[in-house]
């Protein structure tokens, strides 16, 4: 009769064993999916990165592009501007010169 009990208890122990290594597999599996889905989704969120970093500075490049031919637009305008003053300068000195010596040039 012992020995009965002795027989029932190792057969449950080897059923706990049976069952501890197929759930030891199971979250084995679960895990190993759970890692793939991960590195799927950081590799995803590399590539969604790169995209926007290249979309920014394509934009920045765009801004920086506008901003540059408007200041040069600006520039011309402010150099045309002191050229005429210039010119107008130059020709009112002239006239002063002319009309400091009295036209004895």
């Amino acid at each position: 009769m012992i020995e009965k009990h002795l027989e029932a208890i190792r057969s449950r122990e080897r059923e706990a064993r049976e069952r501890i290594g197929e759930v030891k597999r199971q979250a084995e599996e679960i895990i190993e999916k759970a890692r793939k889905a991960g590195e799927k989704q950081i590799d995803e969120v590399r590539v969604e990165a790169a995209d926007l970093e290249r979309s920014l500075v394509a934009g920045a490049r765009r801004n920086a592009k506008e901003k540059v031919a408007g200041l040069r637009a600006d520039n011309a305008k402010k150099i045309a501007a002191l050229s005429v003053a210039a010119k107008k300068k130059r020709e009112k000195a002239l006239d002063l010169i002319v009309e400091a010596f009295g036209g004895d040039l």
